[in-house]
């Protein structure tokens, strides 16, 4: 069996695993040949592919996390709000992962636009099960933390559809309705004596980030609970991987890379840790291009997450590549879904409804390795200048005015980062959007960055991707739904 992106299936494929569907319980069965109308509905539904069977793929075995009639059931119950079935599908969740001899999320998603909130609900239940399955917690721990990722969206269905699936980008009080869904959630499980106070805890706080930017309270490390930083590290994974009406998703790879990106930011480094572990960079039955230009899929996991057991396309020669020495220069370039770090993806919604300029941003770091880094990482997207002082930077903004966005760095001669913005807002009329980059990390620095006004603060040295998207997010104020 392997995964084929819905723009390469042909009629004729023989259908691997079934298609779920709230709506119509199942809408294309395993087994079934596919038609080209079978591929259109696909297609206009927002299926990002399918798993097909053949000759090349007929004996590699995808185990499954969870049992096809828990999922099923996830689904309708999230749909429905139906707490006493979530916590019956919670429970039959954990026991499903318990079993397995390798905890592995290997299955990648079948799901269309209008099933993504509910389908997405119980892929973050059985990543974040997975995650504490790994990390060796309790099982009533366990089980808490289930109920709490299928429940962490529920509030979203006391916002409106236009909102939730607006192609361009949100307005300011379209976002400030957005950003409310974890306080509906929390209120719809309030009064249920069915549910802990430490579900709710978890609901609530799914959105706080580890350097305190987050939402609702803007609480910062030890302060969010474990089953948060869980929820909100895989959260955002599925977020990334996922096809919306407004985006397209990342690989798999790209996508755990903006996670590592953002560990010790956004993410708890402990929880982007074990992430890795369990859920793959490659997932079998996933079609690969490689460096030397042969075309090949994964069979296999290694113990190197990057470099999985492939088999070729023009002659089944199985590859492990972590091991073989004919293939020890060899790397994954592309996967099946889309092709890796080559171009940008809009992800979430922080890059929607664009209007056509570029937007100008300014580097400002007294290191011209790291201000050539940044710049060009951001090449391409963006109108970048890059300036190697906060004095210059203030000359910069008196003749040409603010840009869109400002990166700054901390540590620099004569004058630093936090003072430079401090000069800035007093003599600048206009709002100023800081994005401080940087490789201090003391909790006194941080505080005077808020105090600052920072719209976000990334630790040296960032990952391309992880860059680009917060980047993306410091300019245009939106957050993932």
């Amino acid at each position: 069996m392997r995964f084929v992106a819905v723009d390469e299936l042909k009629p004729g494929m023989k259908l691997g695993r079934k298609i779920i569907n709230r709506n119509v319980t199942c809408m294309l069965q395993k087994g079934i040949v596919l038609s080209g109308v079978n591929i259109e509905r696909l297609k206009t539904n927002g299926y990002l592919g399918a798993y097909i069977t053949d000759s090349i793929s007929e004996d590699i075995e995808i185990e499954e996390t969870v049992n096809e009639k828990t999922f099923e059931e996830g689904i309708t119950a999230v749909a429905d709000a139906d707490v006493g079935m979530i916590l019956d599908v919670a429970k039959k969740i954990v026991d499903d992962i318990s079993k397995l001899d390798r905890i592995s999320v290997d299955m990648l998603d079948l799901r269309s636009f209008d099933d993504y909130t509910y389908h997405h609900s119980v892929n973050v239940a059985v990543y974040s099960v997975a995650v504490a399955a790994k990390m060796d917690l309790p099982e009533e721990k366990i089980q808490e933390i289930a109920v709490a990722a299928l429940c962490h969206d529920l509030g979203k269905i006391k916002i409106g559809p236009a909102i939730i699936n607006k192609k361009g980008r949100l307005n300011d009080e379209e976002f400030e309705e957005i950003r409310r869904h974890p306080q509906y959630s929390y209120d719809m499980l309030y009064e249920n004596h069915m549910v802990s106070s430490s579900v709710r805890q978890a609901v609530i706080c799914h959105h706080e980030n580890e350097n305190g930017s987050g939402y609702p309270y803007g609480r910062e490390g030890d302060e969010i609970p474990l089953a948060a930083k869980i929820i909100h590290a895989v959260d955002v994974y599925d977020a990334l991987t996922s096809r919306r009406s407004y985006k397209e998703p990342y690989s798999p790879v790209d996508a755990l890379e903006y996670i590592i990106g953002g560990q010790d930011i956004l993410f708890d480094r402990k929880v982007v840790d074990i992430m890795q572990t369990v859920i793959p960079a490659y997932p079998p039955g996933m079609d690969v291009m490689l460096s030397n230009g042969q075309r090949a899929v994964v069979s296999a996991h290694t113990t190197e997450a990057l470099r999985p057991v492939i088999r070729i396309y023009e002659n089944a020669k199985e590859v492990d590549l972590s091991r073989d020495p004919e293939y020890e220069s060899v790397f994954i370039i592309a996967s099946g879904i889309l092709l890796q770090s080559s171009e940008k993806v809009e992800i979430l919604n922080e890059n929607r409804g664009r209007d056509g300029g570029k937007k100008k941003v300014l580097v400002v770091d007294d290191s011209s390795i790291s201000r050539g880094q940044t710049k060009t990482a951001l090449e391409g997207d963006y109108e970048v200048t890059a300036l190697e002082s906060g004095v210059a930077c203030l000359n910069y903004v008196k003749a040409k005015g603010v840009p869109d966005l400002i990166i700054m760095d901390i540590e620099m001669p004569m004058m630093d980062g936090v003072s430079t913005v401090e000069k800035l807002r007093a003599n600048c009329p206009q709002d100023v959007k800081i994005l401080f980059l940087t490789a201090v990390a003391d909790r006194d620095t941080v505080i005077r960055s808020r105090q600052a006004g920072a719209v976000d603060y990334i630790l040296k040295p960032a990952n391309p991707i992880y860059l680009r998207e917060r980047v993306a997010i410091a300019i245009d104020k939106n957050l993932e739904r």
